[in-house]
């Protein structure tokens, strides 16, 4: 037996099986089902908040949380590089750390 022949017999046995059964010929969309409850735009716009919640969650850094000043800022800013390709992508370049010899040498 074909596959559409074993879902053609399938879908002929979940009709018979009754009304309530949903086969693709007898579905409806629920947008489009009479029962469909539809809630007018004013009344959403009357229940939307168009301010701010001053009850809303704010994430604070922990610093400010614990009433300390900002640390100083960190070591230098690793640099961003833009790489060829037709896909553009970002690469985080590290700045270099001199060598030993390179500090002892007083070459940075």
């Amino acid at each position: 037996m074909d596959p559409r022949a074993r879902a053609d017999a399938a879908l002929a046995r979940a009709r018979a099986r009754g009304i309530h059964v949903v086969t693709p010929d007898n579905m409806t969309s629920p947008m489009d089902s009479s029962a469909t409850q539809q809630i007018p735009r004013s009344l959403v716009n009357a229940v939307d908040p168009k301010t701010a919640d001053p009850d809303s969650t704010m994430v604070l850094a922990a610093h400010v949380a614990a009433g300390r000043p900002a640390p100083p800022p960190p070591e230098p800013q690793p640099e961003l590089r833009v790489a060829p390709g037709p896909i553009p992508t970002v690469q985080q370049v590290q700045p270099t750390r001199p060598s030993l010899s390179q500090r002892l040498n007083g070459d940075t």
